[in-house]
């Protein structure tokens, strides 16, 4: 009989041990909804953290002409607005992406090229993952100069490792090659928002 018991919590020990996780918490205690989609696991929200993961301040950068000379990390909300945040998340300069501090949660990272490349054929042949992207929102961009903000709840621009990539609030389909920001002086300051993948 103690066997069978012994059997039994082992086997449901073993069985919540391996459930997927279907949030995740950055630094700051926000907590976002996951998505999978083929076999990766996606934020199903647009980053909103104002921290890198060794607790240093990301700096809020709101003055259009300190956005459009920042060569340091930077974040800010979209239009400058924070009741924005919650739906669209916030948007960062690629200095902040690209700080060895780390921008994405423990556990989390930065979508690599494969990455993209793998979710853009995943939405081609499954267009109606394309919802699950657009569901908590579509951020838009802060432009590298003049640090104007365009296309929020039409378009959705994400930072990737060594690619940008964007889809279209009409469009199922994803793109890589419409939103290949540069990683320059000058294209390094669009504020694009960050969706990180789990590790």
């Amino acid at each position: 009989m103690n066997q069978y018991i012994i059997v039994i919590i082992i086997l449901f020990a073993g069985c919540t041990y391996n459930k997927p996780t279907t949030q995740v918490t950055d630094i700051d205690g926000n907590i976002y909804s996951t998505v999978t989609i083929g076999n990766k696991i996606w934020m199903a929200a647009n980053l909103r953290v104002t921290r890198y993961r060794n607790g240093e301040v990301i700096p809020l950068v709101t003055d259009s002409t300190a956005w459009s000379k920042n060569l340091a990390g930077g974040y800010c909300y979209y239009n400058n607005d924070t009741t924005q945040t919650a739906i669209y998340g916030l948007l960062y300069n690629w200095y902040a992406i690209n700080d060895n501090r780390n921008i994405a949660p423990e556990g989390w990272h930065i979508a690599t090229d494969e990455e993209i490349k793998t979710l853009i054929a995943e939405l081609e042949k499954e267009p109606s993952n394309a919802n699950k992207l657009k569901a908590n929102g579509l951020g838009g961009y802060r432009f590298y100069t003049g640090g104007t903000y365009h296309t929020r709840g039409f378009n959705g621009y994400w930072w990737g490792a060594t690619k940008s990539f964007e889809i279209f609030d009409w469009s199922p389909r994803l793109f890589s090659s419409l939103a290949d920001v540069q990683r320059n002086s000058y294209e390094a300051g669009y504020g694009l928002a960050v969706r990180c993948v789990r590790d």
